[in-house]
């Protein structure tokens, strides 16, 4: 266990960052943005649903690691990489010396989807490109609020549960080639410093700090980000929607009415995890769904698929999705973003 003298504090004071200021600033309305980063929110590490905790956990409350693979792709590898993430779960107190693991799941990734917008405003946010480090700092109620008003409402209690979960949680990310290995290793938020009644009765302002992961840090120092429709995700209902909505932003660059985007569903239940029901027809029928849902939230304008037999056994599907002009539009707009970034970043080194 870290005892309060090993965390490591946020500077005092804030230091110059060009990262940081290209960052926070949006093409677009910022209370409606965000940023996605590209490796860091590729790997899955909110698969493992609340309802599969609780079938898999011995009768001590314990859960074993959870080991997957995943491919990660992006235009700056000239292949994909084969990746393996190992999720080492957080043992939390759940009640007076009850304790029970839990892996991240999807209350986890929406409050760390809010931690990352808080961040993003400059009186909450911190970040040193010399030391890779990237802080936030929070309230409890700042979370509440910001999850109230995107429609995915939870206690405090909740979040805080949520916290300690991100926090104690060790996540290790392998990728395959020479020269990688693990690029990863760390809980989702790091040398997290929190509020008690007793600071809040002497500053009524005092807040919660968490040190990012390094991963994001190392994405806002080399423009390895695009920006999104935040408030628009914060609206899709299930992680297998907001998963598609990132990877479509990453990698549907040439989004247009005209130009398709096509993928399998084996690669999708691949590097998701989301996909886990037993039978092939039954996740077929939820990515079909969470499909749906990006284009009745006008994301997508066509989506078709064809599935692959062998026999009477369904193998495959084979997706080919186009844009509607919205998305295309955004999706514009996050590319122009992302290159003036990047000049930007040049003509000041």
């Amino acid at each position: 266990m870290v005892s309060k003298k090993d965390i490591k504090n946020p500077p005092i004071q804030a230091v110059q960052s060009k990262q940081y200021d290209l960052f926070v600033s949006f093409f677009g309305d910022p209370k409606d943005l965000s940023n996605t980063i590209e490796l860091w929110d590729a790997i899955p590490k909110y698969s493992v649903t609340a309802r599969q905790q609780n079938a898999m956990r011995d009768d001590r409350g314990r859960l074993p690691v959870h080991v997957a693979e995943f491919e990660y792709s992006s235009p700056n590898l000239d292949r994909p990489a084969r990746c393996r993430i190992k999720i080492k779960p957080a043992l939390i107190e759940v009640e007076k010396g009850v304790y029970k693991d839990f892996y991240p799941s999807q209350t986890e990734e929406i409050i760390e989807e809010v931690l990352k917008k808080i961040f993003t405003d400059q009186q909450y946010g911190f970040h040193s490109p010399r030391d890779l480090e990237s802080w936030v700092r929070f309230t409890l109620h700042m979370i509440r609020t910001e999850l109230r008003e995107r429609g995915h409402t939870r206690s405090l209690d909740e979040i805080k549960r949520s916290l300690e979960i991100m926090a104690s949680t060790s996540i290790d990310v392998e990728m395959e080639g020479r020269g990688r290995g693990v690029i990863y290793t760390n809980p989702i938020l790091s040398n997290m410093t929190r509020t008690t009644r007793a600071d809040i009765e002497v500053d009524a302002g005092a807040k919660w700090t968490a040190q990012l992961p390094a991963l994001i840090s190392k994405g806002i120092n080399e423009i390895n980000y695009r920006q999104f429709n935040y408030a628009l995700h914060m609206r899709l209902s299930t992680p297998l929607a907001r998963w598609l909505h990132k990877r479509l932003i990453h990698r549907y660059r040439q989004a247009s009415l005209t130009t398709p985007y096509n993928f399998l569903y084996s690669t999708i239940a691949r590097d998701s995890g989301l996909l886990n029901n037993q039978r092939t027809s039954a996740n077929v029928t939820a990515l079909d769904e969470a499909l749906e849902e990006l284009k009745a939230e006008n994301i997508l304008f066509t989506i078709k698929a064809d599935k692959r037999f062998s026999g009477r056994k369904l193998d495959d599907v084979a997706y080919h999705v186009t844009a509607t002009s919205e998305f295309t539009s955004e999706v514009k707009a996050a590319s122009a973003r992302l290159n003036e970034g990047r000049k930007k970043l040049q003509s000041s080194r």
